[in-house]
């Protein structure tokens, strides 16, 4: 897993899936821990400052991260090209203050 990758996500069996965008650390993606960052790709804008397009699958916004669950992440679906990394990385850090 890398940190811009685009998975499927949900648990195994569950109905509810959806696809969301890695932004952990990579040291944190590359580590064992159970739970990482990540940013659910929602079909439409928000109209959110903070959110940001994602070619092709739609946009997330950096401001709600959400805690995943490794074991639930599933297969690789894409990953975002390192423009579009770097445009969730600078709006992340605007909506943490970084």
């Amino acid at each position: 897993m890398r940190r811009g990758d685009i998975h499927n996500y949900g648990q195994p069996g569950a109905a509810l899936h959806k696809i969301v965008l890695l932004a952990s650390n990579q040291a944190i993606l590359d580590s064992e821990r159970p739970w990482f960052a990540g940013l659910d790709v929602l079909d439409e804008s928000d109209g959110d400052i903070l959110t940001v397009p994602i070619p092709g699958y739609g946009f997330v916004n950096t401001a709600s991260t959400h805690r995943l669950y490794r074991h639930w992440v599933g297969d690789r679906i894409d990953s975002a090209d390192p423009e579009t990394i770097e445009r969730v990385e600078e709006a992340l850090r605007v909506s943490l203050d970084l």
